[in-house]
C-alpha cells in the first residue's frame, strides 16, 4: 500500500489550492508517497484575521477525521498554521504546518 499526505488549504479558494497543487509538483516521485491537495470548502476566502483562524478550526479537524483512514500524514497549507493543535490533536498521525516547518528546520 502506498503513503498518502493530505496537504490541507484551510481557505475556500480552489485557486490557491491549485497552487498548492503545483508547488508539489517537484515532491512527487515514481516511489513516493501520493500527495493530495483539498480546499477547506467552509474556510474563509482567505486567512486574514484571528476570527478566520478560529473559524477553521472545527472545520478543518472534521476534514482530518474524515480523512484519517486514508492518510499517512497531513500538512496545513497556510502560514499562520490555523488549528495545528487541535488538528493534532484529532489524529495520530503527523500533522505538520508550513509556518512551524518552515521555522524549526
Amino acid at each position: 500500500m502506498s503513503q498518502r499526505i493530505v496537504v490541507i488549504n484551510p481557505n475556500s479558494s480552489v485557486d490557491v489550492t491549485d497552487g498548492i497543487d503545483k508547488a508539489m509538483a517537484p515532491l512527487r516521485f515514481a516511489d513516493g508517497p501520493r500527495i493530495d491537495c483539498l480546499t477547506l470548502a467552509e474556510g474563509p476566502p482567505g486567512i486574514e484575521t484571528q476570527r478566520h483562524v478560529d473559524g477553521v478550526v472545527g472545520p478543518l479537524c472534521e476534514m482530518i477525521q474524515r480523512e484519517d483512514n486514508s492518510a499517512d500524514a497531513f500538512v496545513v497549507a497556510c502560514f499562520s498554521d490555523p488549528g495545528l493543535h487541535s488538528a493534532r490533536e484529532t489524529t495520530t498521525r503527523p500533522v505538520m504546518g508550513i509556518s512551524e516547518s518552515g521555522i524549526t528546520t
